[in-house]
């Protein structure tokens, strides 16, 4: 077992037989044919690049934002890729060497916006959709719109 903690937020590395057991929050993720040492590794190089995308823009902003709050969302979404990567690898032949550093285009992914939206509608049900209108570089009525869309994509 290795614990890693990134700006003071403990994550849990196990090592079953060939694969990662990754715990965190109340994830629990599975990384087959994965190292401990080398996933520790990626989790933090991809971590600096997702969070330093989202403090660039709340450095530019007026409304406050918990630092805590910003690095628990790249966090989950770091691991939330990092999985996906991983799976691809072990589905697809093609991608059996896919890289697993953070592509900085997901940050734009649909996916990413849920993740920001469930983490602040659950912190902060006052003020959740002011937040995420900053971090997702949108207009708060265009956010509305946007939310309103995503909620209608998975209640069809």
């Amino acid at each position: 077992m290795k614990e890693i903690r990134i700006e003071n937020i403990p994550i849990n590395l196990l090592s079953e037989e060939n694969n990662v057991r990754i715990k965190f929050d109340k994830k629990d993720i599975m990384l087959p044919n994965q190292n401990i040492d080398i996933i520790a590794n990626i989790i933090e190089q991809n971590f600096n690049v997702v969070v330093k995308y989202y403090k660039s823009l709340i450095n530019s902003e007026k409304m406050q934002f918990d630092s805590q709050d910003i690095n628990f969302i790249s966090i989950d979404i770091v691991l939330h890729y990092l999985y996906m990567y991983n799976l691809w690898r072990t589905m697809y032949k093609k991608q059996e060497y896919k890289d697993l550093r953070f592509n900085e285009k997901d940050l734009s992914n649909p996916n990413t916006h849920d993740i920001v939206f469930n983490y602040f509608k659950t912190k902060y049900p006052n003020d959740w959709e002011n937040k995420c209108a900053v971090l997702l570089e949108m207009e708060l009525s265009e956010l509305k719109s946007y939310y309103k869309a995503r909620e209608d994509f998975y209640n069809k």
